[in-house]
């Protein structure tokens, strides 16, 4: 099947991992991105050594270097002293250990260094303004209708178009969700703003009484990102350009450390954003004929693991393995499924325990020492090599 015409919605990280990849194995691929212009919003994102293996696979590993920023541990820490109560490292030895490094980035900036691949790519178009609205999907033909009336037949499609994904919902109708009592605030503060040490370059965990803080560097160490994830009745806005109010919010965390309060006092240009977590059930399919799902489209989960843009990553390795080693798309599709499901819905439910866990350490009757949860043992996620499975 290489050699086969192959359209992809959505240009996020998973479209555009997805692309390169089937463009690697000799695909024609056509990006279909709803936006005017190439770029990511949010502002940092992880990527552990699963994803990693990706993107050196894909020749991308040193241009990820320039724009990355190591932490050298993940440091979960008491609320209200501030003081370590776990420690794992992410090191040389977890180099060695897992065969990549664990890297955090400004969103837009790993969304960069996929574009500028995409662009050089003979394989790869990528068509902007292009809202998919609708998908007809067959045996052997596609049909994907976009919201200005155009529409476009392919041999087999992809959807990466995120946790609103409009063709999920065109094949498989409208799904529940349910608001899971947490909201997160994210936010950036400059380093040149904060105390030398302040924020150790660790992936920094604050973990206490019904929410937990999210520290860690970005942009080789520029800036620090922030996410603080709150239980919060009465809002379920799931969108992540909505302002939040930066008084309210340290507010909220009165009686937590200084170097909590610090943070969310020092948001760059004030600009702090804030977002409703939802809870979706696991899917039990991903495809409909010669049409198929990928990353947050197929399987949103929380973010308490940081997994969530490296389990788009690996679904896009495996989908072009898949369509690779094939007869029809149907099959590949199939195949892929039955690969992935089970890894990412036990993600999804391990990311959700993870926040539980955090929000534990403090409540009458809990126990005040927290052991890292999944972070004490994370093999099972960071060893997973899915280019060994899916050799070129």
């Amino acid at each position: 099947m290489i050699g086969i015409p192959v359209a992809i919605v959505g240009a996020g990280i998973g479209g555009l991992t997805a692309a390169l990849c089937l463009a690697q194995r000799g695909f024609k691929v056509t990006v279909y991105e709803q936006a005017s212009a190439l770029s990511e919003i949010g502002a940092g994102v992880h990527l552990s050594p699963n994803g990693m293996k990706v993107m050196r696979a894909l020749g991308l590993e040193n241009a990820l270097e320039e724009v990355a920023a190591h932490p050298r541990a993940i440091s979960t820490r008491d609320y209200a002293s501030g003081e370590p109560n776990f420690e794992g490292p992410l090191d040389e030895a977890f180099r060695e250990r897992f065969g990549a490094a664990f890297y955090s980035f400004h969103r837009a900036d790993l969304h960069a260094v996929l574009t500028r691949a995409a662009h050089a790519s003979n394989e790869i178009s990528i068509e902007l303004n292009a809202r998919a609205s609708a998908v007809t999907s067959a045996e052997a033909h596609v049909e994907i209708a976009f919201a200005d009336g155009r529409s476009v037949d392919t041999h087999c499609a992809i959807a990466a178009d995120g946790v609103h994904s409009a063709v999920r919902e065109s094949l498989f109708g409208a799904l529940g969700t349910k608001f899971t009592g947490h909201v997160a605030y994210r936010g950036l503060v400059e380093r040149s703003e904060l105390a030398e040490g302040l924020v150790e370059d660790k992936l920094n965990i604050w973990v206490g009484p019904g929410k937990h803080v999210v520290a860690y560097p970005v942009r080789r160490g520029e800036l620090i990102n922030y996410v603080a994830l709150v239980e919060e009745d009465g809002w379920d806005d799931e969108s992540w350009t909505t302002l939040a109010d930066a008084n309210t919010l340290q507010a909220t965390f009165a009686g937590w450390n200084d170097t909590v309060r610090t943070l969310v006092g020092r948001t760059l240009r004030g600009q702090c954003y804030k977002w409703a977590l939802l809870g979706r059930d696991p899917m039990p399919s991903w495809s409909r004929g010669n049409t198929t799902l990928l990353g947050d489209a197929a399987h949103p989960m929380v973010p308490y693991l940081a997994q969530g843009a490296v389990m788009a990553i690996e679904d896009a390795w495996a989908v072009a393995g898949c369509l690779a080693g094939a007869d029809d798309c149907a099959a590949a599709f199939q195949r892929y499924e039955d690969e992935r499901i089970q890894r990412t819905t036990a993600i999804q439910a391990a990311a959700w325990e993870q926040g539980r866990l955090n929000h534990a350490v403090g409540r009458e009757g809990d126990d005040e020492t927290f052991r890292g949860g999944g972070f004490a043992e994370p093999a099972w996620i960071y060893g997973y090599d899915v280019v060994d499975l899916f050799p070129i």
